[in-house]
Parts: C-alpha cells; structure tokens; sequence
C-alpha cells in the first residue's frame, strides 16, 4: 500500500504549495499581534475616558450636551438596567487593555465575561430571581415600555431566543447556566476544588462547635460540683457516678448509675465535708476506696493516655502545644486552610503542533523506512507538549528489532535531534516512533493541578504531561520512594518544586510534615518558613546523615505504636487513635536534593539509614524522594536500587547512567528541559512524561500562604547526634567530650568566621591535640561543619545565636566554670 501510493505522494510534493485560505479569527488574532502597544494604551484611555463620561451621565446627571441624550437613551435601549454597569465594564476594558503586557488576559476570561454579561440580561428580561418583577408586567415581547426597564432588546433577544426553544422555565435555566459557567471561567476554579473548600469550611465548623460544646459540658461540670460541694445536701441521697476508662479503640465510656456495690464506699455528708476542707489533690485518694468525682470525659481529656496509661512524664509539650508521646511526632489539629487555586499561574493557550506538520513528518518516517527495506503504514499519532508519537504498524515478517536498530539513521532522515522508538508499544500491536515536535509548549503546575483525587493520600504530586497531552499524577505513599536523577539542566530540581507545590496545595501541616536535605543551599531554601518542616533546611552533610539516622528511631516508635494499637498501616492507626481522642499522626516526607553530596560525606552511615527507611518506612507513613545528578554506581548503589523500586529519569549522558537509574536505556534519548521517563512500582512500563514547571514567585507565594498561619515546628530530637556519636562510641572519633575551654572555643570560630586547628591552637595557646579535640567537639554540637577536605569548615551559627549556644554549652559543662555532668548536648540550630 505505501509503494502504491509513493508516485501520487511525489507528485503532491513537487506541485506548488496550495495555501489555505485562513479563518478570519486567526486573521484578526494575526493582526492583534503585530500591533503595537502604544496602540493598546490608547483604546484603554479612550475606553476610560468614555466611561468617566457615561459614568456621569448615568451616576451624577451630568448635562452632557447633544451626545449626553443618545448615550442614555441608546444603553437604556440596548441594556436595559444593565446600563449602569456599562461604565464599570468599559473602565475594567480599558485597564486590562492597558496592563496587557503585564496582566494577559486569557481567552477563558474574556468568554466568562460575555456569559456572565449575557446570563444578567437574561435574567433581567425573564425576571430570574426576582429581578425587575417590581416594574410594570410584560404584555408582550419587546415592548419598549418593558425591556428599557429590564434586559434593554438584547436581553429581549434572548428571551425571545430561549423562550422559543424551552418556554419561561427553560429561560431561567439558561440564565442561572450562564451565570454559572462564566464565574467558573472568570475565576479559573473548577467544581470539585469549590465542594473541596466547601468541605474544609464544613469540617472546620464541626471541629469549632464540638469545641464549644465540649467547653460548655467542661463548665457545667464545674458548676455542678461546686455547687454540690457548697450544699452538701442537695445530692445527698443520690449515688454517685461510676466511670470507666474504655478500651483502646472504643467510642463509649461505661457510665454506672445504679446503686454503689460492695466495693464502693459512699461517704456520708459529714465526711464529704471533711475532706471539702482538704486541698484538692487530697479530697480523693486512690488506695482508701472513695470514688472520683463524676466527671464526664470530656474535662481533661489529656490525662486519658491510651497508648501508655499512667505515663505522665511520657507527655510532652512543644512550644506551639503539640503532645508528643513515646517520642512520635504527632499533628497538632490545626484549622489551616489551603490555598486557592489562583496561586498557580496558568501558560498560555496553545492549538499544538500543525497537523499538516505532522502529516509532513509520517510521510518522511514512511518513505525512509521503505528505503531501509520496512515496509509500514501509519496507524495513528498523538501529540504531547513536546513530543508527537508515530504509531506504526509493520508488514507481516519484518522484525521488530530491525526498526530499532534504524534509531539514528530515522533521526537523521527526519533532521531531528534525537528520536525515541517503542519496539513495540507496551500492550499495542505497533511500534511508536517518538519524535521532538518544531514548537514546544511549556507545562505550567496550573494547568495539570486539579486537587487532591478521591481516595489518594496527602502525598499526591501531579508530575505533568504525557505524550498524549494527558496530565499525570502520582501518590507518593504507594510508590512509597521515589528516586530521581539526571545531568544538571535537566528538569530534576523543577520535578523536586512541582512535587512539593502540588503537596502543599493540598495537604496541612495535620497531613504532611517534611524533612528537606539540600546540600548546595540554593534549590530548596524557599521553603524554609514552612509550618511543614519538622527540621531546619538542613545543608550540612554531616547533619543529613544524623537527621536519617534519627528518622529510623522515628520508624521504630511508630511501629512501638502501631502494635500496641493492633494496626498494621498508618491509616489504621490513625483510625484507632481518633477513636481514642488522640491527634492523628501525619505523614513524613524526606526529600534530599543532592544525594552524591552525602554519599561523599558519610557513604557507609547515609547507605544504611536509606536502606532501613526504604525497607520498613511505608506503613509508618515515612517515604523518601531522593534525587542526584550524577547517576552513577558508587552514587545508587544496588543495595538502593532495590529497596527504591519507584524512579523519576531524566536526559542523562550516556546509556550506561541510563541504566544504573531505570535498569534499561532510554534516558540518554530525552530531550532535557522537563522530559522524563517514569517508572512507577510495580511497573516494568516506562511512561514519558513531560514535567510541570513551577516558578519561583508561585512557590514564594504558596510559602507565605502558610507563613502567615504558623511558624515552622520543628523536632529538635531529629537533630540530635546519637549517643555513641556524642560520647566518642564511633570510630575516629575522640572519647573526651567536656572542655574548660570550649565555650572560648566557640566564641572564637562565631566571632571570626572561621574554625581551624591551628587558629584555636594559636588564639587559646593549646597544644595541637587539644586544639583538634576542640574542634571536633564544636563539630558534634553542630556549630561547625564537618571535615570536608580542601574546603575551610564553615560556621553554622550566627553572633546573634552565640549566647544561647554558650548557655547551652555552661548548662553541661563545656565551659570553664559549668557544672559537672554527662547530659547530652542539644545541637545548637
């Protein structure tokens, strides 16, 4: 079939062009675009200039001469009471014509703006929601009396139209249709994202009037037993109320209202009056056989401790009043809203590749096969932002391997960069030929997000586009690591901003709390006013593997939890804890942005708590996203490759790190700027993807939106060196840990900006090896980083931090004058 057609198709090519004749639209958008500016800002100032005139004639009763009667009587006509937002409108057109450089309004906008203009004089002519029923009644259809008080003849007109079609009540259906349709587009919300919010104010208010009645039964309590106590009299003859503490996992208190027992004493009222004269703590003693005062459970429901009764000196507070017990991290319950929809920026609209393009190019697949002896015809095509795929499909007996083996020479015959073919496509009968459209289309995070999907986790990250223009998301608890590679320019650190704004487009600090390692200080310090981050940002390589370490600790008291609690997953558990009245706990997400960083650091330490975290974290609800430009095996090693089944490849160098990131090639085949392959678990199919971008004012943004509802809580137990690391366990390390002059020591290194064995050595007149002892002393607490070769140790604190940090270092004896003890140092951050 391709050879018959080969003449015809010739023939075709070498005939002169025939050009189409152009839609007018494409005509004046044409004609749009190559205006200049100063023309726009001229029809803006004419637009406002007119609606200052209108604006008076209509508001103030300006006299505004001949004109003045035309203008009112013709909008009255045309608009009816409409009329008076005439000026609004033209001084709004007006605006956006001139801040179009700044402000481009999209084509959505402008057509919500005429639904919105149309539903109104609709509603106004059908008299929808009461509007102008006060006025005269209508006899008939345009009667001037009637529309110039209503909708003005194009409200009339369409009246006229929807009443025709669907009689009155079709009409105020249209009305409301409109109305509806074009704040949707105007705003540039969706439905689900409005019933989202809907839901959120909803479960707020619940969350506010359970509080309040739970205050109002806590101070009728109070009013009752202290009322009972001052009339002894009033209840003496009533027994009093038995209640049990229920089971873990159970809703209902067991209430005893019957007759006391035999193992329940009732005082009489000269005893009750006896111990009136007691201090509360002494009124009721739990060995002599009084019963508790009946109290309902809600009064102090924070001495119930379900997972570990009778543990009060397990309870502790943060500063912003979270409970943490047994050393988990827990949610604080907060009423936090999410951000609007309108925090993400949306690209500009664009129709894709030609399709007389994309004809050209099967064409030229086609024949150049024919010319390499593969006989094939064309069974569809899609086209993504920055890739169209060719679908293929071969003659009986030629070999699939054979069109792979034509990767280059297709490339060339097509004067494309870099082809990618499919030999065959996953689950179709065809192979697909994967090539760089002329224009690509840049992916913007607003154009793909479209909230949190029904069923899915907190950790939700929508990725992009794929090669059929399809958004793509993925929920990061069931991958439940992920890891990310590729050359620098690739789009690695742009997928590590996308993941992090979609989650917290939607998810709370109640949700997710995140642990952010970036060892060159620059891709993720936006996010460091975060109320998610349980740490600091951290940068330091050292710190990072301490932080890694201390999150398996994190790991082993969620499992302590979880089996006292009989669950088996962090859902589970949740579940149980909020029947016990306990705060549920949040997901954690660990995302290091330079893997090879820490690798150099502290391979072996680093190695091990990735593995730890990688085998056992997901049903704690700890996941890791790790990402790396340098793909190599001493980088990934094999050990993390298998407990990291989840991988993000972008364009890399060689097929050699192809292979180390996705256990096949490909990667080395992409295109850069976004384009990636993704592999999900569980999944040997590769999905090409092109990344979503996100720019750094729509992250500032989404950042100070949080901000502004809390300061970042973080844990200072996850920066704390383990106990064989502070006390010298480790090897190459000194065991002494207590020094007159260290507190002088760290004076010395803050207030010059520089920590060296010889400058300690010199300023404090030591000897070299209580210099160095000094020196990895200040190490370990965290105010200076770690040994890194060539480079100068830096300072990682602040003049304005060093009295705190020298209290602290007085408090346990690192300075000349503490007081003796062996308490374990708290990182200064």
């Amino acid at each position: 079939m391709a050879t018959r057609s080969k003449p015809a198709a010739r023939a075709r090519a070498k005939s002169p062009a025939r050009k189409p004749a152009r839609k007018r639209g494409g005509e004046v958008r044409d004609w749009l675009a190559g205006l200049d500016q100063r023309a726009f800002d001229l029809a803006g100032l004419a637009l406002i200039a007119l609606a200052i005139y209108l604006a008076g004639l209509l508001y103030l009763g300006w006299d505004g001469g001949p004109v003045a009667g035309w203008a009112a009587s013709g909008l009255a006509q045309l608009f009816g009471q409409l009329a008076y937002a005439v000026p609004a409108g033209l001084a709004l057109w007006g605006g956006i014509l001139i801040a179009r450089p700044i402000i481009p309004a999209g084509t959505a906008t402008g057509a919500g703006a005429v639904l919105v203009t149309g539903g109104l004089l609709l509603a106004f002519a059908a008299e929808t929601f009461g509007l102008g029923s006060e006025r005269a009644p209508r006899h008939e259809l345009f009667e001037p009396g009637f529309y110039t008080e209503h909708g003005g003849v194009l409200g009339e007109t369409l009246y006229w139209a929807t009443t025709s079609l669907f009689q009155r009540a079709g009409a105020h259906i249209v009305a409301v249709l409109m109305l509806a349709s074009g704040l949707l587009l105007i705003t540039g919300t969706t439905i689900a994202t409005l019933l989202a919010g809907l839901r959120r104010s909803g479960a707020g208010a619940a969350r506010r009037a359970g509080e309040g009645t739970r205050e109002l039964a806590r101070t009728v309590s109070h009013v009752r037993l202290e009322h009972g106590r001052d009339d002894p009299g009033s209840d003496a003859g009533a027994p009093p109320t038995a209640i049990t503490a229920p089971p873990y996992g159970s809703d209902e208190w067991e209430i005893d209202d019957g007759p006391p027992t035999g193992q329940q004493e009732v005082a009489d009222p000269d005893e009750r009056d006896e111990r009136d004269e007691k201090p509360p703590e002494l009124a009721y003693e739990g060995d002599d056989g009084a019963v508790p005062p009946p109290l309902p459970p809600e009064i102090e429901p924070a001495e119930l401790q379900v997972f570990e009764p009778g543990s009060d000196s397990a309870v502790e507070r943060t500063p912003m009043g979270n409970r943490r017990s047994g050393g988990i991290t827990e949610s604080d319950e907060l009423d936090y809203r999410n951000p609007a929809a309108g925090v993400l920026g949306k690209g500009k609209h664009d129709p894709g590749p030609d399709v007389r393009d994309r004809e050209a190019v099967a064409h030229s697949l086609i024949e150049a096969l024919h010319h390499f002896g593969v006989d094939a015809k064309l069974l569809g095509t899609v086209s993504g932002p920055h890739v169209s795929r060719y679908e293929l499909q071969l003659a009986p007996g030629t070999k699939v391997g054979k069109v792979a083996q034509l990767k280059d020479d297709l490339a060339y015959a097509l004067a494309s960069t870099d082809i990618r073919i499919l030999a065959p496509i996953p689950g179709k009968k065809a192979v697909g030929v994967e090539v760089p459209n002329a224009r690509r289309r840049m992916v913007k995070l607003g154009d793909i997000y479209e909230g949190r999907p029904k069923g899915s986790s907190p950790l939700v990250a929508w990725l992009g586009k794929d090669v059929a223009g399809k958004a793509c998301w993925t929920d990061l608890a069931l991958m439940p690591h992920a890891l990310v590679a590729g050359t620098t320019g690739s789009g690695k650190s742009g997928c590590i901003n996308a993941m992090l704004g979609s989650i917290l487009m939607h998810a709370s600090p109640n949700e997710v709390r995140l642990v952010l390692v970036d060892p060159k200080r620059v891709e993720l310090n936006h996010y460091e006013r975060l109320p998610h981050l349980l740490t600091p940002v951290v940068t330091n390589p050292r710190l990072a593997a301490t932080v890694l370490g201390n999150l398996i600790g994190e790991m082993e008291s969620r499992y302590g939890v979880m089996s006292k609690a009989r669950a088996r997953n962090l859902v589970e558990l949740n579940k149980a804890r909020r029947r016990a009245g306990e705060n549920p706990l949040p997901h954690i997400l660990c995302v290091i942005d330079e893997l090879a960083d820490l690798m150099m650091v502290a391979p072996a330490d680093v190695e091990e708590s990735i593995i730890r975290l990688a085998q056992k974290s997901r049903a704690v609800g700890i996941h890791l996203v790790l990402a790396t430009q340098r793909p190599s095996t001493d980088v990934i090693t094999g050990t993390i490759k298998i407990n990291i089944p989840s991988r993000i490849a972008f364009a890399v160098a060689s097929q050699v790190d192809s292979r180390v990131i996705l256990d096949a090639g490909g990667a080395e085949s992409l295109l850069g700027q976004g384009d990636m392959l993704f592999r999900p678990v569980g999944s040997s199919k590769m999905q090409r993807i092109q990344g979503a971008f996100i720019t750094e004012e729509e992250i500032a943004r989404i950042c100070s939106h949080w901000a502004r509802q809390g300061e970042p809580d973080f844990d200072p137990e996850l920066l704390e060196a383990p106990a064989e690391t502070a006390s010298g366990g480790t090897e190459g390390e000194l065991s002494p840990d207590r020094d007159d002059l260290l507190a002088d020591a760290a004076r010395i290194v803050v207030e010059s900006e520089t920590a060296s064995v010889s400058m300690i050595q010199r300023r404090l007149r030591v000897g070299y090896t209580r210099a160095g002892r000094l020196i990895d002393m200040l190490e370990r607490r965290g105010i200076i980083s770690g040994y890194e070769g060539s480079k100068p140790r830096q300072v990682l604190i602040s003049q304005s931090e060093l009295p705190r940090a020298l209290e602290r270092l007085g408090s346990t004896g690192g300075g000349s004058g503490a007081a003796s003890g062996s308490a374990e140092l708290e990182p200064v951050r």
